[in-house]
């Protein structure tokens, strides 16, 4: 099997890049003074399991029912293979157990339409703010520490948003959600209007043909001699397949 690329490549990092949207609750202030850029980017590389991030250059806090939102302007996070984001607060590691201060999580791939991934406010499965920080590759879920979330889970194939909620009563947590970062595990680049990733299996394909393209939008299949064969309508992810067609040269057109 061959594979061919149509790719522009981009700069682009596995990190949160904007914040456009934030409500502070009660108990807040913690880090304002620093945001956005105290949530943006990696977490603390400092920070470990026993001594967590306690700077206000890294953290925020939120207060309680505190809302951030991240967003992911140069990639989208996609559903890949296990976890496909990592959520990383100050957790603490102590003789008695873990100190956590817990948020809910929701996803977007518009950021208006949410989906809360499920949670357990006895095992705290489904929620940020449960595991520790180990200070190694944040783009590792095997070493990361923090809190990974599989977008399979809600059923999306990639998200730009990501939504963090303090549980506030809802959980006892043991105080206060304090961001650090959002670090995507399975990703790709894009620019809005420029991106265009296009994946041919086989040499001639004559199976799938599958895309990326930086906005949802209408990819038509047309013959040489103009006939439209096949039309799909995806979002920034898709497929046609192309195992019905006889040998030939066909235009592939994406709007």
């Amino acid at each position: 099997m061959v594979t061919y690329f149509l790719l522009l490549f981009l700069i682009a990092d596995p990190w949160a890049d904007v914040s456009p949207f934030v409500f502070y609750g009660p108990g807040a202030g913690f880090g304002q003074d620093y945001y956005p850029e105290n949530i943006l980017g990696p977490p603390d590389p400092e920070a470990t399991a026993s001594v967590p991030a306690c700077s206000e250059e890294e953290l925020l806090t939120l207060g309680e029912n505190g809302i951030v939102v991240l967003e992911f302007t140069d990639n989208i996070i996609i559903d890949g293979e296990g976890a496909d984001f990592t959520v990383f607060e100050n957790v603490m590691l102590y003789i008695g157990g873990y100190f956590r201060e817990c948020a809910f999580v929701e996803a977007s791939q518009n950021g208006e339409d949410w989906i809360m991934f499920p949670w357990n406010g006895d095992t705290y499965e489904g929620l940020a703010g449960v595991w520790p920080t180990t200070g190694e590759d944040p783009t590792d879920p095997q070493v990361s520490g923090g809190d990974q979330f599989d977008l399979a889970v809600i059923g999306f194939s990639w998200i730009k948003f990501v939504r963090l909620t303090d549980c506030g009563e809802s959980v006892i947590d043991g105080g206060l959600f304090d961001l650090d970062a959002v670090a995507a595990v399975n990703w790709v680049p894009v620019d809005t209007g420029s991106m265009l990733s296009i994946d041919v299996m086989g040499n001639p394909f004559r199976e799938v043909l599958e895309f990326l393209v930086s906005e949802p939008g209408e990819v038509r299949l047309y013959s040489i001699d103009g006939r439209l064969e096949e039309t799909v309508y995806t979002d920034c992810l898709g497929q046609m397949n192309t195992a019905f067609l006889p040998s030939g040269v066909y235009l592939l057109v994406l709007n």
